[in-house]
């Protein structure tokens, strides 16, 4: 690594700049959710918090404020570990606390900012910090105060606050208020202090039936996104409905992929293609990256390195040698050749996000899932649309709609032609530059390959993967309000999804 690069090695995130088209759009299909925003209950519990700290005499000072919060994450933790909890922050330190059988815990070393002590987690202000406050915020929960600290909204915020707090009970919020200022726990009040976990809400609380309309925006808002993800999570309750079990991310995923044999209503069918054009962003971004990941073994085929004329050499060779009828035509005979229906794409799709296999009997399958996208978005003028109000079409970004136009301006010519020129100047060249623009403004080491003397040189391999589109978070969430559970759709979640409709 160049010496002059102070971070750590990163090779291999978004390699080729393509996947951030497909977190911008995901990110607009679930807003107030995140991939790290991992339980339902840390939004009631926040709320408290922030409402805890300012009656009880709150200033301006900053340290103070963080030192309440990390105090408050830390306790939590250590109940939530107690109770076999999953999603929360700092879990793993509080597990080992436990298992020393200390009678008494006492947090407020591992709650500090001192980088000496054994914390229960690095980052300044905790998960809330890190994750939560500005999902809050985009929910209408938090806002900031003059001073730089964040508070509770006086509505919704509050709002949750005291839902939480009358969902525990006084006699348990004041053991809550005191541990957290006192940073001391015994094995007896975590026991006590169970009902605080973020599984036990309550299936006839006030408070769940809050999130319940906050998540499907049914409270007043003035987030923009809150039709949005209320839209989603319906497709989720609806998924669960189809396959009738509670599903996974890729459960929805494909479940939102193809047109329902029923038509939805106009809001949910619309979100659907946003999901639809989402998924085909992911799938034309793993295709790239499995041409990235078999361009790199070329180049660390030889030693002495290669050149770009080398690598253009060896595409043509083996796509030429390769048994491949339609491969004998032009790009556009290609794609008219394909039933962008009946294509098996999450076939193609497990077999180039899998470890298994070599990159070059890679290249077929990713170039003809290529072939099939463009195809589906031809025949297909609602995906059309639905991908050019979500995607960016122009450089310097890339997405779906810039490869497939880059493809359509010469798709009379031939593929094997059209390939070697798309892995030369889509892919390795275009590493090149994602990677130099990442070491200059972030001072981040991404290079797969480096370039010397005219000759490409091989650093490190590449494994094509998936962006993560905030669905698990979502669907705990659900499970965390009794609106899905093992068996799908509970009775709550079918009442939720017709109100939705």
């Amino acid at each position: 690594m160049p010496q002059w690069t102070e971070r750590a090695d990163k090779r291999g995130l978004d390699p080729l700049g393509m996947q951030n088209s497909g977190v911008v759009l995901y990110q607009s299909l679930l807003p107030g959710i995140s991939n790290v925003t991992l339980r339902m209950r840390y939004y009631g519990y926040y709320c408290w918090v922030s409402e805890t700290y300012a009656r009880r005499g709150a200033t301006s000072d900053f340290e103070a404020w963080r030192t309440w919060v990390r105090r408050a994450e830390a306790l939590y933790a250590l109940v939530s570990a107690r109770a076999g909890e999953t999603g929360v922050g700092g879990v793993d330190w509080a597990n080992r606390r436990l298992a020393a059988e200390e009678r008494v815990i006492d947090f407020a070393a591992a709650a500090s900012t001192d980088a000496s002590q054994e914390r229960y987690l690095r980052q300044s202000l905790g998960v809330f910090g890190g994750a939560y406050y500005t999902q809050m915020a985009e929910l209408g929960l938090f806002t900031e105060n003059r001073h730089g600290i964040q508070v509770a909204t006086r509505d919704l915020g509050r709002r949750a606050a005291g839902l939480f707090a009358d969902a525990i009970g006084p006699d348990l919020a004041k053991l809550l208020r005191l541990k957290i200022a006192d940073a001391r726990v015994s094995i007896r009040d975590l026991n006590r202090l169970e009902p605080i976990a973020p599984s036990q809400i309550q299936l006839e609380s006030e408070e769940r039936s809050f999130y319940e309309a906050l998540l499907f925006a049914r409270e007043p808002s003035p987030a923009q996104g809150a039709a949005s993800r209320a839209a989603t999570l319906t497709l989720i309750l609806e998924t669960a409905r189809a396959i009738e079990e509670q599903p996974g991310p890729e459960d929805v995923r494909w479940h939102l992929f193809n047109p329902p044999q029923a038509p939805l209503l106009e809001p949910l069918e619309t979100q659907r293609l946003n999901w639809e054009a989402y998924h085909c962003q992911d799938l034309m971004q793993v295709a790239s990256a499995a041409l990235l990941a078999w361009a790199i073994t070329i180049i660390n085929a030889d030693g002495q390195g290669q050149t770009l004329s080398d690598i253009r050499a060896e595409v043509v060779a083996h796509l030429t040698g390769h048994d491949e009828d339609a491969f004998a035509g032009s790009w556009r005979d290609l794609r008219l050749s394909l039933d962008p229906g009946t294509f098996p794409y999450q076939a193609m799709w497990d077999d180039l996000t899998s470890a298994r296999g070599a990159p070059a009997d890679k290249a077929v399958p990713a170039i003809t899932l290529m072939a099939a996208l463009h195809q589906r978005l031809r025949t297909r003028p609602d995906l059309a649309d639905a991908a050019a109000r979500g995607l960016p079409g122009r450089d310097p970004a890339r997405s779906l709609r810039t490869e497939l136009d880059w493809l359509e301006s010469r798709e009379t010519d031939g593929v094997v032609d059209r390939i070697a020129d798309y892995v030369i100047v889509r892919v390795v060249r275009r590493h090149s530059w994602v990677a130099m623009q990442k070491l200059r403004r972030q001072r981040d080491y991404t290079f797969l390959f480096e370039l010397r003397d005219g000759r490409l040189f091989f650093l490190a391999g590449y494994q094509p993967v998936a962006t993560t589109p905030r669905l698990a978070p979502a669907i705990q969430f659900l499970e965390d309000i009794h609106l899905l559970d093992e068996d799908g759709l509970t009775t709550l979640g079918l009442d939720a999804l017709e109100t939705s409709r």
